[in-house]
């Protein structure tokens, strides 16, 4: 099965609060809806069955984007899959590091409407050489909660610490630019992320590529 994120905020087949959370997939072309309702829980909707084979396989690919969301429900409020749950624990947001230098304005309007509590950030984290949490995802949401004088966010380790390399390249580029704090990161309009942090990204890639 081929299964592809909608990652635009703009796509009649979905709710606008779906695409907010970034919880649109297609399989094989059809629509499949992750609607986060708790810091644990998601409602799944989709327009076809929804069996316990394909189910397992979507929310796979969708806890790539949000491992800390183990149970799964349709509307009626019926469980349709549970896994074991992610430890998490609290923490002030300014105890950790950014892993980017800048911040979408797109994206942040988009997430603006469900940050309320630290139990709406939940944040995978790796911890670098220093000792300090450095955070893996999440940027805009942190950032976003900050703006909105949150000060906390619940945090957990990241099933895929392989990348933690690659996370502490990130995270000494954004200290090279004075990016120590979430605060501290630059609000970009989206032409801009696409040009100085995508174009970054690219152009780290493309040089581990060629080595």
């Amino acid at each position: 099965m081929e299964i592809e994120r909608v990652n635009g905020y703009d796509d009649p087949r979905f709710p606008r609060e779906v695409l907010n959370q970034h919880g649109a997939f297609l399989a094989d072309g059809v629509p499949w809806a992750f609607r986060v309702v708790s810091d644990r829980g998601a409602v799944v909707t989709a327009a076809q069955p929804i069996t316990p084979e394909v189910l397992a396989e979507m929310a796979e690919d969708f806890r790539f984007y949000a491992e800390h969301i183990t149970d799964f429900y349709d509307e009626a409020g019926t469980l349709l899959l549970s896994l074991p749950p992610v430890e998490r624990r609290q923490v002030d947001i300014d105890s950790l590091q950014p892993s980017q230098f800048s911040v979408d304005e797109d994206k942040c309007a988009a997430v603006d409407g469900f940050l309320h509590t630290a139990a709406d950030l939940v944040i995978p984290v790796t911890e670098l050489a220093d000792g300090t949490l450095c955070t893996m995802d999440g940027h805009t949401r942190l950032y976003t909660a900050w703006r909105k004088g949150i000060r906390q966010a619940m945090v957990f380790r990241a099933a895929d610490q392989d990348m933690g390399a690659r996370i502490a390249d990130f995270a000494a580029e954004a200290r090279k630019r004075g990016v120590f704090h979430v605060r501290d990161m630059a609000l970009l309009s989206h032409e801009e992320q696409e040009e100085k942090w995508i174009g970054w990204c690219r152009a780290y890639f493309a040089q581990k590529a060629a080595q």
